[in-house]
């Protein structure tokens, strides 16, 4: 279990985590460090379905950087699992777009953003995981 727990924080933290290049605006309300208040969804690995859920998780955040760079953090509960990737961000088109390299791979997301709340719906697939969760997140005022 703390095996599949682990695989499915990797994987969701890998999906949200996108590095994006800065945009030229005034990108200030964008800012902060968001921590998710909700994630829904399920994921399937080599058969195995879990629901996914906050209790999952001790923490999950991402956190906008001024600078354009970003940082997407989580850790699972009762496990020593912890996840931190690095990328860069963008607001573009009226979503908030993160852009990363995982395992040499380069990834980039789009995110919705409305009123300091993050949006992020995944329907993915490959390598015998499938993964449909939609993951919200709050900005965290400080």
């Amino acid at each position: 279990m703390k095996k599949l727990l682990a695989i499915i924080l990797s994987v969701v933290t890998c999906f949200a985590c996108l590095s994006l290049v800065s945009s030229c605006g005034n990108n200030s309300k964008f800012v902060g460090t968001y921590e998710m208040v909700s994630i829904t969804g399920t994921m399937t690995y080599n058969g195995q379905t879990t629901q996914l859920d906050e209790s999952l998780y001790e923490y999950y955040r991402i956190t906008l950087n001024k600078d354009g760079t970003a940082l997407v953090e989580s850790k699972g509960n009762n496990t020593t699992s912890k996840i931190e990737n690095e990328g860069t961000w963008e607001y573009k088109n009226n979503k908030v777009r993160l852009k990363s390299t995982q395992a040499g791979i380069t990834v980039v997301e789009e995110m919705d953003w409305e009123d300091g709340v993050i949006t992020y719906v995944a329907n993915q697939s490959g390598q015998g995981m499938e993964i449909s969760m939609n993951l919200v997140l709050e900005k965290v005022e400080e």
